[in-house]
């Protein structure tokens, strides 16, 4: 049968359309998978859950007595004539001064050096004695301090709370930049200001107050309590915590701490939600100092070499520093879990929802990850949160303007990110200091090693480690008891009683410290770890000036940090809030 015309450009056309189509769906996957449409299309349809195991709402928790008598806490919050008393109470351990500077002596090896923190024991005894009265005080390596409150049922295991008494120096040509003397405790109606004040002799100065108000109340706890305060912790802890550490295993045992309540970030208005979320930090950064040392030939620096010491020192600051660490976020960073906590309890929506999305894929999908990263990487304070930090901090060379500097040195400051290890920057570094050493025909030995050996080298790279390192800490558990009942208490103490009005719950959410405290000095005694000063400051590194000039704390955050630990003692001592 012979086709009509019409049916032979019908077959053309279909002919056609079906090319087109094809080429179309092939041009439409080579976009899908040769871009990040397809990504991006993921993220999108990933739904938002109003519940998830991610990130669960705890109830307010508050202690039985508070349903039967709240006058205390109140008081503690409201009370005109306690507040004149408590602001003395913090002045007066400020006045006292207890700067520690780096790598200090041994205590027997330097009394001296150390004496002055027996003028603050004196003050602690003086200003809490219900406190050195009632417990068992004990001191570790001279100037360590333990305070210990026997609980009447043995099977709890105790709950341990700690500070330390050390601040860091005060620089002597900062003194005319302070507003108030730094060892006066001034307080100007809403700040109190001097060196302490913010980090952290309100922490330790809290503490003793609140066992001090409840011992004034007959209090008598089934779950034993222990204090403890380091006197060096500004330097490591090497003195005063390290010593602590070891004598709280030896007379409790490993794993015999309930939980551990150490100095860190408190509660804050975080920008992404636009409300007050806290953050106690269950895990820490790694930490190493690495020093590095050139000798070279001196001479007449009238004939000098190409480069000396100084300037190829300074060559290997400057590699050093053009090559910083790529962010990276495993799971097992506390912040993956921080953004998924604001994705999910947003009551303000804040935050875009393909941008929520994508932190709820980023435990999973390396795409979702990257845009969170590259989220937080826009930060300078949240960047480092998730990257090594690197920072040249001491170089030192030369004596004199017309001879040539025969040995100089460099250290760097590493807080080594969570997920590398310090054995690995360390290894980073020697490259670094390989490459610079091949250029100039120089030698190499890093941490007792020869690495490189030049014929004729007409110098030395000496590698070494300034003090003792640490590797990242272990990550305290978010998805227990315990951690329920510190969540809990937060909730109750500050939708309760500092923040009636709020409208939506505070959640509490894990974070980490770009710094290290004391804490390094615990880890066998519990794995429930917390850095976390629970009060409101709304720019804790900004407003209180921490470690600089005018360092101050607002008051009425100290007033909360007492209610917190007054509520949060009262309601863990029960068999409740143990782990199932």
């Amino acid at each position: 049968m012979i086709g009509l015309p019409l049916d032979e450009n019908f077959r053309s056309n279909k002919r056609k359309s079906i090319i087109i189509g094809s080429v179309v769906f092939v041009a439409l996957l080579v976009t899908l998978f040769s871009t990040n449409l397809f990504n991006y299309l993921k993220i999108v349809t990933t739904p938002i859950p109003k519940e998830s195991s991610l990130c669960p709402l705890y109830e307010p928790i508050a202690p039985e007595s508070y349903y039967k008598d709240n006058s205390t806490v109140l008081e503690i919050l409201h009370d005109k004539k306690y507040k004149k008393e408590s602001i003395k109470r913090l002045a007066g351990a400020i006045q006292v001064d207890t700067q520690v500077f780096d790598k200090q002596p041994a205590v027997d090896d330097a009394p001296q050096v150390w004496a002055k923190f027996a003028k603050f024991h004196d003050y602690l005894e003086q200003t809490h004695p219900l406190v050195y009265k009632n417990l068992k005080v004990t001191k570790v390596n001279t100037y360590g301090l333990v305070y210990h409150w026997k609980g009447s049922d043995k099977s709890l295991k105790p709950v341990l709370l700690t500070a330390h008494q050390d601040t860091v120096p005060v620089q002597k040509d900062t003194l005319k930049d302070w507003t108030y003397p730094p060892f006066e405790g001034h307080y100007d109606g809403e700040y109190i200001y001097g060196r302490g004040a913010a980090d952290c002799k309100n922490v330790l100065i809290a503490i003793l107050e609140t066992l001090e108000l409840l011992l004034a109340k007959g209090y008598q706890p089934k779950r034993s309590i222990l204090a403890a305060f380091g006197f060096d912790e500004e330097a490591s802890g090497y003195h005063g915590a390290a010593h602590i550490g070891k004598y709280l295993e030896e007379t409790f045992g490993q794993d015999s701490v309930y939980a551990l309540i150490d100095e860190g970030a408190g509660l804050t208005v975080q920008e992404l939600t636009n409300t007050i979320v806290a953050l106690p930090g269950t895990a820490e950064k790694g930490y190493v100092d690495i020093q590095v040392e050139l000798t070279t030939p001196g001479g007449h620096s009238s004939i000098p070499p190409d480069h000396t010491s100084i300037g190829i020192i300074s060559e290997l600051g400057y590699i050093i520093e053009k090559d910083p660490y790529s962010p990276l976020l495993p799971p097992e960073n506390p912040i993956l879990n921080f953004a998924q906590c604001l994705a999910l309890h947003d009551p303000k929506n804040n935050i875009p929802s393909s941008f929520k999305k994508a932190i709820l894929r980023a435990g999973y999908d390396k795409f979702a990850n990257s845009k969170l990263v590259e989220g937080i990487s826009k930060n300078r304070l949240t960047k480092y949160l998730i990257r090594t930090s690197q920072a040249l901090d001491i170089i030192n060379g030369g004596e004199k303007a017309n001879a040539l500097p025969e040995h100089v040195k460099l250290l760097v400051n590493y807080r080594v990110a969570i997920g590398t290890s310090v054995a690995e920057v360390q290894e980073n570094f020697v490259s670094r200091v390989v490459e610079v050493a091949k250029r100039h025909g120089l030698s190499v030995s890093a941490f007792g090693k020869d690495v490189l050996k030049v014929k004729n080298d007409s110098g030395l790279f000496n590698v070494t480690n300034f003090a003792g390192f640490l590797n990242a800490a272990p990550v305290t558990p978010t998805n227990d008891t315990v951690w329920e009942y510190l969540s809990g208490v937060t909730r109750h103490v500050y939708e309760d009683l500092v923040f009636p009005e709020i409208t939506y719950p505070v959640i509490t959410a894990p974070a980490i410290m770009t710094g290290n405290t004391d804490t390094r000095h615990y880890w066998n005694l519990t794995r429930n770890i917390f850095r976390f000063t629970p009060a409101f400051i709304g720019d804790f590194i900004g407003e209180t000036h921490i470690h600089s000039v005018d360092e101050k704390l607002p008051f009425d955050s100290h007033l909360q940090l007492q209610a917190w630990f007054y509520e949060y003692i009262q309601a863990i001592d029960s068999a409740k809030a143990n782990n199932k």
